[in-house]
């Protein structure tokens, strides 16, 4: 049932804090925070553009993302600027999520999760359209029904078949790609209950759910995610042994820092070290106080 409602538990987690390719796309450093430096802006809707620029909310302030919104925004052609109304509608939407009231006493119960539901649909209702709604959180929106449904499935239905064949007409009704997207994430819960198994009986489970060379490759995937976790905890250890010394200066201690990452991680990589090393900090200051 917790894999089940996953996007509404993700609207309660928001409750309790503020969460935060079209043509010219500007990736000036001034626009973005340390961990975006080597990406792109993401123009893919109005609303990917806005998450792309308030996902840096604990790097920078609010205001300071703001600014970078408005002058990324401002160097696009006119076709393509984005409204900053709805830009600023939509943080004080996520702000106000915070003064929603999930059950904590039952999270995964039916009634609690379709009441929590209800709340975040008034919630957007207060700041935007009909029609920016379905612009904003059309998808999002489904996809909470549509887990919402699956609950009610399963407490009505008592046989497992008549539940599948129950929920296999609730994925019917759902547009080409969505169908796709939750058969595609019926299959990822299969592979992933093989985690528990022994290898050669995990590879053999998975070559029969998704074939012979997409099980080679999840083989080498898990290789890769192997050597990846090595190689990181290793580098920590160095990096700590560098932020420990007292006989760098500040310039020093960066630039090692620096070179270290460049020889443990290839580019693709350092990135997501980057990001690693952040959350590692926060950990730290947060288990000081």
């Amino acid at each position: 049932m917790k894999k089940t409602v996953l996007s509404l538990i993700g609207v309660a987690a928001a409750a309790s804090a503020v969460c935060f390719y079209n043509p010219t796309t500007s990736d000036a450093p001034a626009i973005q925070v340390p961990s975006q430096q080597d990406t792109k802006v993401d123009t893919y809707s109005s609303r990917d553009t806005f998450d792309y620029f308030l996902s840096g909310l604990g790097e920078a302030d609010l205001e300071t993302l703001k600014t970078h919104f408005n002058t990324y925004n401002a160097g696009q052609p006119n076709a393509y600027q984005l409204d900053n109304d709805l830009f600023e509608r939509f943080i004080q939407y996520r702000m106000s999520l915070s003064n929603l009231t999930p059950d904590n006493q039952h999270p995964f119960n039916t009634e609690s999760l379709q009441r929590l539901n209800d709340q975040v649909l008034q919630t957007q209702s207060a700041f935007f359209s009909a029609e920016e709604q379905q612009k904003l959180f059309g998808e999002e929106n489904m996809q909470r029904q549509l887990a919402l449904r699956q609950l009610e499935l399963k407490d009505r239905m008592i046989h497992q078949d008549d539940y599948d064949a129950a929920w296999e007409q609730e994925i019917n009704t759902l547009p080409p790609v969505m169908q796709q997207s939750y058969r595609n994430a019926a299959v990822l819960s299969q592979l992933q209950a093989t985690n528990a198994l022994d290898e050669q009986e995990r590879y053999l489970k998975q070559q029969a759910l998704v074939g012979a060379e997409a099980a080679d490759r999840l083989v080498t995937l898990r290789k890769a995610r192997a050597d990846f976790e090595t190689k990181l905890e290793q580098y920590f250890q160095q990096r700590d042994a560098i932020l420990a010394d007292n006989n760098l200066a500040r310039e020093q201690t960066q630039q090692a820092l620096h070179e270290l990452r460049q020889a443990s991680f290839s580019a693709s990589q350092i990135r997501r070290v980057r990001a690693l090393e952040s959350i590692r900090e926060s950990q730290s200051v947060v288990q000081s106080q």
